[in-house]
């Protein structure tokens, strides 16, 4: 019933969840790009290695502050300075060239301003600027803006280093960041009276102790994802169907999943994520569309379906931190997956398509991390989840 106290009139959609929405995939879009070059620039392939190592360890060292910042200081505000030193970070290149033979200490750098900007704009401001019954659906969509930058940053730092150069990647991944700043200030944050009490140190808005074992499996999921990306980082056509199967699973869960048993939707992801590695172990260059396509429709689905676990976990009050949570499972395991893969490759292998031997042996440990993602989650994480969830 529409009562004077439901806001009925107050729309999702409206110019604040836009402007946070448009700057989560561009500042998602500047971290990928940046990511690609750390696999081009890198003087060998271990040192793109510690690269993403860095970067997953730089979100992980910012985290627990990110509850005493949003407390302390205005939140839109935090957001902003770690959006304009995210930016200096990813110009770093273009202006310095030692930094591209810097990479992993420029790449931690850009992992805690990354991780602080999208942990604050995750937790606080999506909550901060909706209504609390559309706080699921602002959610899921923020989510899925940041997930797309994972194919359309790639495909656009590709496009543009083959026509003119890493320089030009750069400073498009710098204007990005800087475009997502300004949007972020023009949104109307709430003022919040700050807690005296706050710790320096919290789990508050980074981790939920709760969610233990869906950060686990979803770190593990994209780990192996990471590995992927680290076998296709030279060719823009993957990235291009990688996009395409992220459609997909917008349009699988629209009309294939909105009725089915809760536990079909993550085991179904994980075996389309299985079926894809299969072919890319058996087909190898000749894999075709379906390897990418499958990629992104598994890990999107697997995305969605945990996002939404993740919510379900968290007390009142919690919602914040169990967004983040959820950005930290997949952003350091993706950025793990990537540093495990290119470990393992020989020097430019992510360029090339000869290296069969190694990239087998990266797709097959990958395969090995589904398959236990997916015998842990039947075997009774499920369960755990209907057990333990407070929603």
């Amino acid at each position: 019933m529409n009562t004077q106290n439901t806001p009925v009139h107050i729309r999702l959609w409206n110019r604040d969840f836009w402007f946070l929405a448009i700057a989560n995939l561009m500042v998602a879009m500047a971290a990928s790009m940046q990511m690609v070059m750390a696999c081009k620039l890198a003087p060998s392939s271990q040192k793109a290695a510690w690269a993403m190592a860095a970067f997953a360890i730089g979100m992980l060292l910012v985290g627990p502050f990110v509850s005493f910042l949003v407390e302390r200081y205005r939140r839109n505000k935090v957001c902003m300075y770690a959006l304009i030193a995210m930016a200096a970070c990813l110009a770093l290149p273009a202006l310095w060239n030692e930094a591209a033979h810097e990479m992993v200490w420029v790449r931690g750098v850009t992992g805690a301003c990354f991780g602080l900007a999208e942990m604050v704009l995750y937790s606080t401001m999506v909550v901060d600027t909706c209504e609390s019954y559309q706080r699921t659906e602002a959610n899921y969509s923020v989510a899925w803006f940041g997930r797309l930058a994972l194919a359309i940053g790639p495909f656009l730092a590709l496009l543009l280093y083959n026509k003119w150069g890493s320089d030009m990647v750069a400073w498009t991944a710098t204007a990005m960041a800087l475009a997502a700043m300004v949007l972020v200030l023009a949104v109307r944050c709430p003022f919040r009276f700050p807690d005296d009490n706050r710790h320096l140190l919290s789990l508050d808005r980074f981790i939920l102790p709760s969610a233990w074992l869906l950060m686990g499996l979803l770190f593990i999921v994209m780990a192996a994802v990471g590995m992927v990306l680290a076998t296709q980082m030279g060719r823009m056509s993957f990235f291009a169907l990688l996009m395409v199967g992220f459609l997909m699973a917008i349009v699988a869960e629209k009309y294939v999943f909105v009725n089915a048993e809760l536990m079909s939707e993550a085991v179904s992801g994980l075996i389309l994520l299985v079926f894809a590695l299969l072919i890319l172990m058996i087909r190898g260059e000749q894999a075709g569309v379906m390897a990418p396509i499958l990629v992104g429709l598994g890990a999107g689905i697997v995305g969605s379906r945990f996002l939404l676990f993740f919510i379900k976990m968290s007390n009142h009050c919690q919602r914040g931190t169990s967004q983040s949570s959820f950005f930290i499972a997949w952003e350091t395991g993706l950025a793990t997956g990537l540093a495990m893969g290119l470990g393992r490759m020989e020097d430019l292998a992510w360029t090339l398509y000869g290296h069969v031997k190694q990239n087998t042996e990266v797709l097959a440990i990958a395969l090995v991390l589904v398959a236990v993602a997916l015998a842990v989650y039947v075997g009774g994480a499920h369960k755990w989840f209907v057990k333990h969830k407070n929603r």
